[in-house]
């Protein structure tokens, strides 16, 4: 039997792999490292990979969200 509301209690995703990043987000592989090597989006290093917090993709996007 499912409780109404239960999904409240499961956690959102925060961390993202590169992989993911260009699933979810969109652009390349090699965009997302740019950005990271670059200093313009931060990272979590868990042994050899890097793992974007979602948070810092969404100020990435409006940091960079063109205005007209």
């Amino acid at each position: 039997m499912i409780k109404a509301g239960c999904a409240q209690n499961v956690p959102a995703k925060r961390l993202y792999s590169i992989k993911e990043l260009v699933r979810e987000v969109g652009a390349t592989a090699w965009f997302w490292r740019t950005q990271i090597w670059d200093g313009q989006l931060p990272y979590v290093q868990v042994g050899k990979k890097m793992f974007i917090d979602s948070n810092d993709v969404e100020k990435f996007i409006q940091k960079h969200k063109a205005t007209y």
